[in-house]
């Protein structure tokens, strides 16, 4: 919802253009009103509407002198005049100074529907605009990013520097809730189930003690950042609180969860020793290992980024005889979260299939079924690539070993099913990108990468080119 603000002396006039229209279902929500000029200005320059409805004759401050000083603030709202027709003059000078446009008294709830759209419509693509300039900066990281950043977060109301501490925050809202509107805050859409919030770090706590309190709309799981006072940091914080909003698969629960340093010697110890006892199979004290893992979870700051690198370590244990291990494993946390749904479930797994393997060390035998067996699942990859498919969901699907299915990969097309995959999408967002005018984050999406950060990092690996170099190349 964009933020307006009416100003007219008259409260009688604020009230009727208050009810001429059904603001919440053009995209807007009306936040304040003010009776003068004076007012409106310190209302617009502390809570930063987005459009400012204002009639032009009042006492004091004039419309047109409030257009005139709002028009000189960082970031200015949209100014729609209100006027009479004999105050046509008038609205034309309010032109002049830089209102976007103007409507005429008596109110007509047409008129003032046809003004929201075109607004919409002017807001919609400045905020694009500006995510898409913020996401480019934070994945390319050139010099003098840190301070374009910055100046970008000055537009929205928040100041990053050595006196005043941000702080993200990352909503899921689990495919069924709603996004929280929070105030003073910069917001931007990071996945189908993800809106990213940075705010002032004092603003921030009290939004988060209000969701310990109220979890709002059905929301699935809350991540908290580490405060900062440098852009240099504004990435990692993202990162914390992207992962922390996954944080419910650690914990079995949702809630809102807080950034917490953990101990990175402490895991490393544990996961030695898992390998140790695969390696020597000593099943005996396997489970207790795994039992040793799920409770550092609990009790130390480790996140599904850990979760993702244990599940792979393990599997590197179990397949380091494997040219082909990799496959065997998984690249992203959704992928993790789709195939075990729990950290709990993940670690069951594991301690299963490596007692297995440890105790019985079985001899897979499948049914060769010539190239067609291939066919099956080559169709299915470039049906559904642009999906979380992985090979632990073909083998499941298709009854056969990981490790064959990797074999097929090499034997038939020459390249493991990752790389396989990988050139899949990447093909495919390339084609997006020299044909639509999708923003950069939802050709990530579109193509199968539910992180934007590991997208861009992917997409310059396989072109030389990051996705908006990619663009522009491509156009000129």
């Amino acid at each position: 919802m964009y933020k307006v603000l009416i100003v007219d002396d008259e409260s009688w006039v604020v009230e009727s253009l208050k009810a001429s229209v059904d603001w919440n279902s053009h995209g807007f929500e009306v936040v304040g009103e003010a009776y003068s000029g004076l007012e409106a200005l310190a209302f617009i320059q502390e809570y930063k509407p987005h459009v400012v409805f204002t009639d032009i004759r009042m006492q004091g401050m004039s419309g047109l002198e409030l257009i005139k000083k709002g028009g000189e603030l960082p970031d200015p709202p949209k100014f729609v005049v209100v006027s009479g027709y004999a105050e046509f003059v008038y609205a034309q000078r309010a032109l002049n100074y830089g209102a976007s446009m103007y409507c005429l008294k008596p109110y007509d709830e047409q008129e003032i529907a046809d003004v929201l759209k075109k607004l919409k419509k002017t807001l919609d693509s400045a905020q694009h605009l500006s995510e898409t300039l913020l996401l480019q900066m934070l994945a390319e990281e050139s010099e003098g990013s840190s301070d374009a950043v910055k100046r970008e977060f000055e537009k929205h109301g928040i100041r990053i520097d050595a006196e005043h501490e941000a702080g993200a925050m990352v909503c899921d809202a689990g495919g069924i809730g709603k996004f929280p509107h929070i105030d003073h805050a910069f917001s931007l859409k990071i996945g189908k189930r993800k809106m990213l919030y940075v705010m002032e770090y004092e603003r921030l706590e009290k939004v988060a003690r209000e969701l310990e309190n109220d979890m709002r709309d059905g929301l699935k799981c809350v991540g908290i950042s580490f405060k900062f006072n440098d852009p240099r940091m504004l990435k990692s914080a993202m990162e914390s609180a992207n992962l922390l909003a996954d944080h419910y698969f650690i914990a079995g629960t949702e809630g809102v969860y807080r950034h917490r340093e953990a101990s990175q010697g402490t895991m490393n110890k544990a996961i030695k020793k898992l390998g140790a006892a695969i390696g020597n199979k000593e099943f005996t004290v396997l489970g207790r290992y795994f039992d040793e893992v799920g409770v550092l979870f609990q009790q130390e700051g480790y996140t599904i980024k850990h979760a993702l690198h244990v599940y792979n370590v393990v599997i590197s244990f179990l397949y380091s005889l494997n040219d082909d291990e990799r496959d065997g494993m998984l690249f992203s946390y959704e992928q993790l979260m789709e195939t075990f749904g729990s950290l709990s479930d993940m670690l069951d797994y594991l301690k299963a299939v490596s007692l297995k393997m440890i105790r019985k060390n079985p001899e897979y035998t499948v049914k060769e079924t010539g190239n067609e067996t291939f066919k099956l699942i080559l169709q299915d990859v470039h049906e559904n690539f642009r999906s979380d498919i992985s090979i632990q969901s073909l083998t499941q699907k298709y009854f056969i070993n990981p490790n064959y299915v990797s074999q097929l990969f090499k034997k038939e097309v020459g390249e493991t099913f990752t790389s396989y995959m990988t050139k899949l999408r990447i093909t495919y967002a390339c084609e997006l990108l020299e044909k639509t005018n999708c923003l950069v984050n939802e050709i990530a999406e579109k193509a199968g990468y539910h992180d934007y950060f590991y997208f861009t990092r992917m997409f310059k690996k396989v072109t030389g080119y990051t996705p908006t170099q990619f663009r522009e190349q491509s156009i000129s």
